[in-house]
């Protein structure tokens, strides 16, 4: 099983394109995506547990999606007891717009896509409130929020997108964690201590 490529360089890229208008509600509204090119991949090391994961520290540029979580974190704070392995994703280019992508698979079953991380600067330094507005545009459901930086919510593939923006070296940089699992209200807690954890790398 695969996790579908998540659209969130192009929503921005159609957001920006559309100046980003809002809604007689005051919600930013960004028109529907018009679709992207799937990447080719090249595999990278990042098993889990792994000894040789060394975690992101707020890069000055981003280059890379998987420092900035490691695949055992995710089954920590899931209480996950499988092993997985991660693997970092040719970058993916938009319209000018690049984002970066670290997949979470089985390490018995490297088929099984479990996660993905995907990372980007939003182009205009949008506001945090405004660039989480406009990456949840896919969203099946309301999004939760989680703190000040972080919301979660049901994605249209039935599994959780937790989605985190943060202000960083003159950008606003944003990430899409997307599970495989349904959301959970007891699972809550999880996510905002993966949202703290990759807030505070980038």
């Amino acid at each position: 099983m695969r996790l579908p490529r998540r659209l969130i360089a192009v929503a921005f890229v159609v957001a920006a394109a559309a100046g980003c208008s809002n809604g007689g509600d005051g919600t930013l509204v960004a028109p529907p995506p018009s679709g992207s090119t799937a990447p080719e991949t090249t595999t990278t090391t990042s098993s889990a547990p792994s000894t040789s994961f060394v975690p992101a520290a707020s890069p000055a540029r981003l280059s890379a999606a998987c420092p900035l979580l490691d695949a055992a974190e995710i089954a920590r704070a899931l209480t996950n007891g499988d092993t997985y392995d991660s693997s970092e994703e040719s970058p993916t280019t938009e319209n000018g717009l690049t984002s970066y992508t670290c997949e979470y698979h089985r390490s018995d079953e490297p088929s099984y896509e479990w996660a993905s991380l995907t990372v980007l600067a939003a182009p205009g330094n949008p506001s945090q409130k405004t660039a989480l507005q406009v990456s949840t545009q896919e969203c099946a459901d309301k999004p939760q929020t989680l703190s000040e930086a972080a919301v979660y919510c049901t994605n249209t593939d039935n599994g959780t997108d937790i989605t985190v923006a943060k202000p960083s070296h003159g950008e606003t940089r944003v990430v899409l964690l997307s599970l495989t699992l349904r959301p959970s209200d007891a699972s809550r807690d999880s996510y905002a201590s993966l949202a703290k954890t990759v807030a505070g790398r980038l």
